[in-house]
């Protein structure tokens, strides 16, 4: 078992170190460590897959990106920034607050941290520049409004979690709800409290917006908020699936984009080539880390790490400790997707053994992976603001070490929600008891 735990970890952080694709590096791993120590295994590698995928519920996959794809071209990014400007813009922070707004608002059509981030980043850091905001704190609102995209549903990590701990993609999808808003809060929380004491690096908008001015803006991103409110009640309410709510979002999106005038042959090209993509990728990397999953188990690893624990000893709180310090580490070095399919086929026996709620874990994992998107030396969205700051013209760009101090009051909020959704599971679990009354 010893060998086998080895064998796994050398294969897989040294195909990591050599840049290998997630899915790549999952299935070699699999392939040799089995090979090494239990014998042909090829079969599995079409059966695990075809048994695991040949159902409809997981059409949802697919469905939910394509509607992120759909509403992600429809030209709602620029109104929605513009209309939360004129609501935020003379608030103490101002425009920062509109950054996690927007944020939390395209994560809720999105579904991708780093779509988020890039997509809000290209149209908010001009702003942030014209204006006179500092740019640290510009860039630091940015990247961590981006996480929002992987814990506001619908969210592409969710889905991979939940296929992976056989859970309801709809209690998570619930126990998400919470926790997100409460994310957003903790973050406007922080923009607040610098502008209150250096109100120099956040200015108000000088111009004043008339009332009647902003709720015409609201008028304009309103069937966006009905979309997403319709998607995430049928879910709630139990009147749609999650499948089911995908087409209701994916037609709603497709209406939506032909009502502004983007509908086009060229635009439904990249939709549906961008949706290939991204649901051949997301299913690759899950089918391998299944396979993956299989060959630990066929060793007996999880079970040995499991009855290890368990002899230790441990409260079901020093557990989630425990592997929250181990998912901060990990999140240094290692991307966001791999952190949550290379743990979990260890995890989750010793998660059920201890008697955890792995909907709540869930939601626990997700918030961990978040965090590692804003920590450094990897931290994805970290580097995809970077990269916009050196993208545009005329500015001279600071070191990457900036961004990261940028993240760092935001790396504090966000572990101090952790807190709290640790010491009350009710803040993640309570939508989803009232969905099973």
């Amino acid at each position: 078992m010893a060998a086998i735990i080895a064998t796994s970890l050398l294969v897989l952080f040294s195909l990591f170190a050599l840049s290998f694709h997630v899915a790549s590096a999952l299935g070699l791993t699999a392939a040799l460590t089995g090979a090494l120590h239990i014998g042909d295994i090829s079969g599995f590698f079409g059966q695990i897959p075809w048994n695991s995928f040949s159902n409809s519920g997981m059409i949802v996959v697919p469905l939910f990106i394509l509607m992120g794809e759909l509403l992600l071209r429809s030209g709602v990014t620029e109104e929605l920034y513009d209309i939360l400007s004129k609501w935020m813009g003379r608030v103490p922070g101002g425009l920062l607050h509109s950054n996690v707004l927007a944020c939390g608002l395209f994560s809720s059509i999105c579904g991708s941290s780093v779509a988020t981030t890039s997509t809000i980043g290209a149209v908010a850091l001009p702003e942030m520049r014209r204006h006179g905001y500092d740019e640290k704190l510009a860039v630091g609102s940015i990247s961590a409004g981006g996480t929002l995209g992987i814990l506001i549903p619908p969210s592409v990590i969710m889905i991979i979690y939940a296929i992976m701990a056989e859970v309801s993609i709809a209690q998570l999808y619930m126990a998400g709800v919470v926790p997100g808003l409460l994310m957003m809060a903790a973050f406007m929380l922080v923009i607040l409290a610098v502008a209150l004491i250096a109100p120099d690096k956040a200015p108000r908008l000088a111009r004043k917006v008339s009332w009647s001015a902003r709720l015409r803006g609201l008028a304009a991103v309103l069937p966006v908020i009905v979309l997403m409110g319709l998607v995430l009640g049928t879910i709630y309410a139990g009147v749609a699936t999650p499948t089911e709510a995908a087409a209701f979002g994916s037609v709603g999106a497709f209406l939506l984009a032909a009502l502004k005038g983007r509908v086009n042959r060229a635009m439904l090209r990249e939709v549906f080539l961008a949706t290939a993509s991204t649901t051949s990728m997301v299913l690759l990397v899950v089918a391998c880390a299944f396979v993956l999953q299989f060959v630990l188990s066929l060793g007996g690893v999880p079970a040995a790490i499991s009855n290890w624990i368990a002899g230790l000893g441990l409260s079901q709180l020093q557990l989630i400790l425990i592997i929250a310090l181990i998912f901060i580490v990990l999140g240094m070095f290692m991307e966001s997707m791999a952190m949550i399919v290379c743990t979990l086929p260890i995890l989750l026996p010793i998660l059920k053994a201890a008697g955890v709620d792995l909907v709540w874990f869930g939601v626990l994992a997700v918030i961990l992976v978040e965090l590692s998107l804003i920590t450094p030396p990897v931290g994805m969205n970290l580097f995809v603001m970077q990269g916009l700051r050196t993208r545009m013209d005329g500015v001279r760009v600071g070191p990457m070490t900036e961004v990261f101090a940028a993240s760092l009051p935001f790396v504090l909020a966000m572990l101090a929600v952790l807190g709290l959704v640790i010491a009350y599971p009710g803040i993640a679990m309570g939508l989803v008891e009232s969905m099973k009354q």
